[in-house]
């Protein structure tokens, strides 16, 4: 879908696709959440966009247009404990079959952290993709453990994922055949699990928030993604 003839290339030229690309990133990064994918998607063309791409871009900004009202809430009767869910779209990518790693981290019935991003390396199988995802997911509370300890709180912190095989390999420690392939760097989440940082739990994929970081959904599985983060009217 890039530019092909020099009149194209000319045209695209003129489009400030990086400049808009830009200014919705700051939108997914701090309020919206629930466009985070399709950002995702369109900025990986940001150095050769083509018509198509700008129409995308158009597209998220008409989505955020007719929902201008929708914001993120935070309430006093949401669940008081910080929790975690993870998720990957196995193969997603139909140019290199790359996955994509989706979490999100929620207190007070909102969330407060959250990312999308395309894995470094081909995974072989759904599990391994999912256990990839885990790593990413678990590396970001790391870095919240200063505060959680300035608030006296020893506990760990709940990470959701909706595959039990990939929770299986982090709870054993399962280094076999299958699994020795799988880059040193991603079986910290054992090690993690040990230390007792995080603590795995398993949720259905109809559950799990994470879904829609990974893969576009439909109108009303849209609306249920935004519920779950708490973003509403």
């Amino acid at each position: 879908m890039a530019p092909k003839s020099q009149k194209e290339i000319e045209e695209m030229k003129r489009i400030p696709f990086k400049e808009a690309v830009g200014c919705l990133s700051f939108v997914a990064q701090i309020t919206r959440p629930d466009i985070a994918y399709a950002l995702n998607a369109v900025s990986q063309f940001s150095s050769n966009p083509g018509r198509q791409h700008w129409e995308a871009v158009k597209k998220i900004m008409r989505y955020l247009k007719r929902t201008s009202l929708k914001k993120l809430e935070y309430t006093n009767h949401g669940p008081r404990d910080l929790v975690g869910f993870s998720d990957a779209d196995w193969g997603g990518d139909p140019d290199n079959r790359k996955s994509t790693t989706g979490y999100v981290f929620t207190l007070q019935g909102g969330a407060i952290s959250w990312n999308v991003k395309k894995q470094p390396t081909v995974a072989l199988s759904s599990c391994k993709a999912e256990y990839m995802a885990l790593s990413c997911t678990i590396q970001e509370p790391m870095r919240w453990n200063n505060s959680r300890s300035q608030m006296s709180e020893d506990r760990p912190i709940f990470v959701k994922c909706d595959n039990q095989a990939a929770i299986s390999i982090a709870n054993n420690g399962s280094y076999n055949p299958r699994t020795k392939h799988v880059s040193i760097r991603y079986h910290f989440v054992h090690d993690s699990l040990e230390q007792g940082v995080v603590q795995l739990d398993y949720l259905p994929t109809k559950e799990q928030p994470a879904d829609g970081f990974t893969k576009p959904l439909a109108v009303q599985k849209q609306r249920q993604f935004c519920e779950l983060l708490g973003v509403s009217d």
